[in-house]
């Protein structure tokens, strides 16, 4: 199963139901990929069976928790693995984002996450990697190296290990609401771990209302930081907060470099971004609790119908910088 990089949604859609004439208030539910799923939408019939059958392909591609899915066989080196549509689609713009980014976000940091104790590896809780260790493990991060040839992803190096993690929350909230606009859905909010689509309209007429939790360590607290109105665009939110571990006396967030293979020294406490699709939502909001929040604002600015709102630690206290066009909240 994919797994998300955050213990808890940080992003609780207000839930409404609503049903125009012929059709029907439906609400599925459930758990993948290590988190939760609420999808509303109103239709002529029940799409449950639809959406369960979209989360699956995207598992079998993309879930490096799954040892028969593309990217696991990938990882081991298997020869005569093709690429599907998923597979190719999130590694595309994982590529795209790494440059708009300067390499602040790259999904092949997965040997970095298991040597800095965040990933599937067993290591020693109380220790640090050595320098040593991380420049070896650096020589084969790098999906500008990578390529696609064909239907066959060429790697950096036989080492280099994909964990799309980051991104492919938001691509299945994607896929699921294209699924869901392909059945002739208008009005509809798809949300998994906290990544959102939202489409159309609430039953008053109105945007929808989605709130963003306020920067805690408490995993069961989830106390608004500021609920913004959304329509025909996708928001996410990553943080660096609530997942982390003591090492050497000191706080190690899970958010890590991949140009250094150290944790990111940001005071950003979390990155929530509205953009177009939510796989670029979620890709951004990574990469910007990577970055400095002055120059990941900056970036965000010049990239069309995208903005972002950064909670930065500051003193004592926590202080929210956006981009110019970030939805006005209360």
């Amino acid at each position: 199963m994919i797994k998300t990089s955050i213990a808890l949604p940080l992003i609780y859609a207000l839930l409404l139901t609503f049903a125009s004439c012929g059709e029907k208030n439906y609400q599925n539910s459930g758990a993948v990929w290590g988190t939760t799923y609420h999808i509303t939408y109103a239709a002529p019939y029940d799409l449950g069976d639809s959406i369960i059958a979209v989360m699956a392909d995207i598992e079998n591609e993309l879930s490096m928790f799954s040892p028969s899915s593309t990217v696991s066989r990938i990882n081991r080196n298997e020869g005569d693995v093709s690429v599907g549509n998923a597979f190719a689609d999130v590694f595309n713009l994982s590529r795209d984002i790494s440059r708009i980014t300067s390499g602040a976000f790259d999904p092949t940091v997965g040997p970095l996450t298991n040597i800095w104790g965040f990933g599937t590896a067993s290591i020693d809780p109380s220790s640090t990697p050595t320098q040593q260790a991380i420049d070896s493990v650096l020589t084969s991060v790098g999906i500008i190296d990578c390529h696609i040839d064909g239907s066959r992803i060429i790697k950096k190096t036989p080492d280099t290990q994909f964990d799309f993690s980051s991104i492919a929350k938001g691509y299945g909230v994607d896929a699921v609401a294209a699924m869901l606009a392909r059945n002739g859905c208008r009005d509809y909010l798809v949300e998994i771990g906290g990544e959102i689509v939202a489409h159309g309209v609430n039953p008053r007429g109105k945007q929808w209302q989605i709130q963003i939790d306020a920067p805690t360590s408490d995993a069961e607290t989830h106390e608004a930081m500021i609920i913004i109105p959304i329509s025909n665009a996708a928001v996410a939110t990553s943080g660096n907060y609530r997942n982390y571990r003591i090492a050497d006396g000191k706080r190690i967030g899970h958010t890590l470099d991949p140009r250094t293979g150290r944790p990111a020294e940001s005071a950003t406490l979390s990155a929530t971004i509205v953009a177009p699709d939510c796989a670029t939502a979620d890709a951004l909001a990574t990469a910007c609790m990577v970055m400095d929040a002055e120059n990941a604002i900056k970036i965000i600015e010049q990239m069309p119908d995208t903005e972002a709102l950064l909670a930065v630690a500051s003193s004592d206290s926590i202080a929210l910088i956006r981009s110019s066009r970030f939805p006005k909240g209360r």
